[in-house]
């Protein structure tokens, strides 16, 4: 790992193939403990099997590639030759070997969905990194040298709540399967994760890969993700961070097998059933906002990017994609000149699935903080407790741009 310091003591590390992002990461660190100075990582194209914790404050990652790509291939079990692809291979539903002691619990614990990436910093930023979770993908190296066993009979001090009340199928331990890509294997497992002390977060032309849970964000962190891909299945973005997708391609993981879904986002805006983030009617701005989709495009993963078999790729576009399944009742989403596929957006585009049996829910008026703007089927047939806005302005007067989305 080649280390230049410049003369004000800022932090430039260059990672080539083969070698270890952590150890860039405690370079860093010890550097900003002593100086305070931030530092940007330079990384060589390749796959990085490592899971991470960004917990230095302005840490930059960057694609050292002269002509940058964010890539997959081979249905998504390799990467561009391009590509920094960083990932890790646990999700919810097995107990590792490699873990330790380290329970593992596909919810807020210690890792927030088992994420390949954890950011607990605040001002990190990427540009043209691939942050995926393999778990819901394909059996990684790591992963086939790994033992595992199924939590529902770990032995391990599991609460009521976390412990499955299924018993898991065997994971298979060919490198490379996409067999993990089949909906009973659907578990939760992040590619990254923010928490509530990630702030002013900026990801520029990444991309995020999995299949349930792939981008989560505590109450607090605030993120701009700006072009780029986000790749997934089932309510894989989510949580009650401020969240702007500005101009991305959203990738809609399905299989084509028989009720395979796609619900691209999970908003809750807040921590408890009071709505707490409210005052007056209005939502207090300086704790947090929502998600907000601006200029999107919604498309089916490739064959590249996915398997689908031949025999059902024929039902993979038959309008099985849902703009969001809001998670608590006062979860704040909007879409904003949203496009996508011909075919593969359901008519009603949203859906109450997680908050039906929640306290507080009212079906005429379900999720009342859900709007869109200038769909591109203008928002025809969707539920009546969806805002259809005239104007690119929310009620409380915030206007429907990035910038003013991430205000302080």
């Amino acid at each position: 790992m080649n280390i230049l310091i410049n003369c004000i003591l800022s932090l430039v590390l260059h990672v080539s193939a083969g070698e270890s992002i952590s150890a860039a990461l405690d370079s860093a660190r010890a550097v900003y403990e002593a100086t305070g100075e931030h530092t940007t990582v330079y990384i060589d194209p390749g796959t990085y099997q490592e899971e991470l914790t960004i917990d230095v404050p302005g840490l930059r990652l960057v694609n050292a590639a002269r002509r940058p790509s964010i890539a997959l291939t081979d249905h998504g079990v390799d990467a561009d030759p391009n590509a920094v692809r960083i990932t890790w291979y646990y999700g919810h539903g097995y107990q590792y070997r490699s873990m330790g002691a380290r329970i593992n619990y596909g919810g807020r614990r210690e890792r927030r969905w088992n994420a390949s990436v954890l950011v607990t910093a605040p001002d990190f930023y990427a540009e043209n990194i691939i942050f995926e979770n393999s778990f819901n993908l394909y059996v990684s190296e790591r992963e086939a040298a790994d033992s595992l066993v199924d939590i529902s009979q770990s032995d391990m001090p599991w609460t009521e709540k976390e412990r499955p009340k299924k018993v898991m199928p065997a994971r298979p331990k060919t490198v490379g399967s996409t067999e993990v890509q089949q909906r009973r294997y659907g578990e939760r497992a992040a590619a990254i994760s923010f928490t509530e002390t990630a702030t002013n977060a900026h990801l520029k032309n990444c991309r995020a890969v999995g299949r349930q849970d792939v981008l989560y964000g505590d109450q607090g962190a605030s993120i701009y993700w700006q072009g780029g891909v986000l790749q997934g299945g089932v309510d894989f973005i989510f949580g009650a961070m401020t969240l702007c997708v500005d101009r991305a391609t959203i990738v809609a993981n399905l299989s084509g097998e028989k009720n395979d879904k796609c619900y691209i986002s999970a908003g809750r805006s807040g921590s408890d059933a009071n709505g707490n983030q409210m005052e007056n009617g209005k939502w207090k701005m300086e704790n947090c906002r929502g998600l907000l989709f601006y200029k999107c495009h919604i498309r089916l993963a490739t064959d590249d990017e996915f398997q689908i078999s031949n025999d059902q790729r024929q039902t993979t576009n038959d309008q099985h994609v849902w703009l969001a399944r809001p998670w608590r009742w006062w979860g704040e989403t909007v879409w904003a000149y949203t496009t996508w596929d011909e075919g593969i957006l359901h008519p009603e585009g949203w859906n109450t699935g997680l908050v039906r049996k929640r306290e507080g829910f009212n079906p005429d008026n379900a999720c009342p903080y859900s709007y869109e703007y200038k769909s591109q089927d203008r928002s025809v047939g969707r539920p009546q407790w969806v805002s259809v806005l005239r104007k690119p302005i929310l009620p409380d007067g915030t206007k429907l741009k990035p910038k003013n989305w991430l205000k302080k």
